[in-house]
């Protein structure tokens, strides 16, 4: 698999993996468990399994909110995610990603793409409630701003930041 991904300043990036942490105290698997280096709230603009990069999008960073959380129904658990609301720099900055790649998984083009922030990769039917309620429990989101771009290669297991030179 690989991905472009936007990344956060730190007190959003803080806020969401707050949220993962309490998803794991109630015992939810969550993204606190993935211990890789590349690991870090982000949205993905672009994913697939043979991503290629044909140029670099520009960039500069912009705000960001986050919004009610989402379930994307599986066979193995449902994926829990925040939504991220779409505003006209984040569809803008995701055409230009997509104008820049190829081999892109068609829910990540425009126009079929739903901006959000993983949680639980398998949240089981009996676990909603209780991950529902934890994740009212620590009220709202801080706005925030994306603030990196980046690119993922599951392939090497490395990440190349999109913003130098």
């Amino acid at each position: 698999m690989r991905s472009v991904d936007l990344t956060f300043d730190e007190a959003l990036e803080a806020a969401v993996r707050d949220r993962w942490h309490a998803l794991l105290d109630l015992g939810i698997c969550s993204l606190a468990t993935h211990r890789g280096a590349s690991n870090r709230p982000h949205v993905t603009l672009s994913a697939g399994e043979d991503l290629e990069l044909t140029g670099r999008p520009a960039f500069a960073p912009f705000a960001v909110r986050l919004g009610a959380p989402l379930l994307f129904p599986r066979r193995s658990g449902a994926v829990l995610a925040l939504t991220v609301i779409p505003t006209h720099e984040l569809l803008e900055l995701h055409g230009r990603v997509a104008g820049d790649v190829t081999g892109a998984f068609e829910h990540t083009r425009p126009g079929a793409w739903t901006p959000h922030v993983t949680l639980s990769r398998r949240v089981a039917g009996e676990q909603t409630a209780a991950a529902l309620a934890v994740l009212r429990s620590l009220g709202d989101l801080p706005s925030g701003l994306v603030t990196g771009l980046r690119f993922w290669n599951g392939d090497t297991r490395t990440v190349t930041d999109l913003l130098g030179p």
